[in-house]
């Protein structure tokens, strides 16, 4: 799962509000700091005869997904991903995101520089849970969840780490390209708008790197189709979910009312993942989703990153004539004038 979580360096760098925000900014940015530092150069890696053959392939593939990204498609071109460092973890931090439970209204953490956002990470799991019971105890929908990881939008060159070898060759490069889309364009305020862009660059470019490196008839072009299918089913069942919870929260009825329907809504639609054949899935990935504890602050995750995919994907189609240089281009326009998405939304006659 990828995520921009928050420029920790800031942290370091700049520190102001309340006593436990300095302290969160900077705990987080002095660890931060300690896994972003320490870093060997990827050329370095390449002409040591020493290095392992799967770290010197996965270096090779950064190194291609990097040229692509910068070349073809126009993202920026900084120090990110041109180091790599050996960790003893399997991810980078753990997210706290956390919402309203008869609603979808996200609860926001205020960061330096960047304004509002609807996450806050922790390098310290034990960090995250506590912030978890907190805002549970105050009667949140509350999810923690690992991340990969996230863009520091130029504070510190982001490294790579050793837990991405495991990645695929379509995740390697859908990480890589969602990140670096963030290092090129981030509008303050407009959290959504920023996560629905990056991913779906991120994915876009991702497939395009591999038709582009393997051919579109590869195995790993096939291999990275099945994985996308699944996911686009199950976001649409989330959305299909959201939407009948949507009714109820804005029904006018008393909270307890609201939440008890919440209730019958979520158990009904879990029960019916139970058999993911049947419901289209391919991949081993969605055989127990029955198994998945809901609520509003999983959808919000997912409505986060996805609400509006589909809108970016008509303008790419029909503005940008399918060409993901053009549409980065045309977003960068549009940022310049305001709401990106409400101006989309307009000259399509969507709005």
């Amino acid at each position: 799962m990828k995520v921009f979580v928050v420029a920790l360096a800031a942290g370091v760098l700049f520190v102001s509000g309340c006593a436990s925000q300095a302290g969160y900014l900077i705990k987080e940015g002095s660890a931060l700091l300690k896994y972003s530092t320490g870093a060997r150069p990827v050329a370095s890696l390449l002409s040591d005869p020493s290095t392992p053959a799967d770290t010197r392939q996965f270096l090779r593939s950064v190194q291609s997904i990097r040229a692509f990204a910068t070349t073809q498609i126009g993202l920026k071109s900084n120090d990110n991903y041109t180091r790599y460092k050996e960790v003893d973890r399997d991810h980078l931090v753990d997210v706290v995101q956390a919402c309203d439970a008869a609603s979808f209204d996200a609860y926001q953490w205020d960061y330096p520089f960047l304004g509002r956002l609807p996450y806050r990470g922790y390098y310290d799991r034990a960090d995250a849970d506590t912030e978890a019971a907190r805002l549970r105890k105050e009667g949140y929908d509350v999810i923690v969840r690992p991340v990969d990881a996230f863009s520091t939008l130029g504070f510190l060159p982001d490294p790579l780490y050793s837990f991405m070898k495991r990645y695929s060759p379509f995740e390697l490069a859908s990480t890589l390209i969602h990140e670096q889309t963030h290092a090129t364009l981030f509008l303050k305020g407009q959290p959504d708008f920023n996560e629905e862009m990056a991913s779906f660059v991120g994915d876009t470019g991702a497939f395009l790197w591999l038709e582009r490196t393997y051919g579109s008839d590869s195995p790993q072009v096939h291999d990275a189709e099945a994985p996308r299918a699944d996911s686009e089913l199950f976001v649409s069942l989330l959305h299909g979910l959201a939407v009948r919870l949507q009714s109820v929260y804005e029904s006018g009825a008393p909270r307890e009312e609201k939440l008890a329907q919440k209730k019958r809504i979520i158990d009904e639609f879990t029960a019916g993942l139970a058999d993911g054949k049947a419901l289209g899935f391919q991949t081993e990935g969605y055989a127990h989703l029955d198994r998945l504890r809901l609520n509003n602050a999983y959808l919000s995750l997912y409505r986060l990153y996805t609400d509006d995919v589909p809108l970016l994907k008509q303008w790419y189609d029909t503005h940008c004539g399918s060409d993901l240089t053009r549409f980065l281009k045309s977003m960068k326009e549009l940022a310049a004038h305001g709401d990106v998405k409400a101006q989309i939304r307009t000259a399509l006659g969507t709005s």
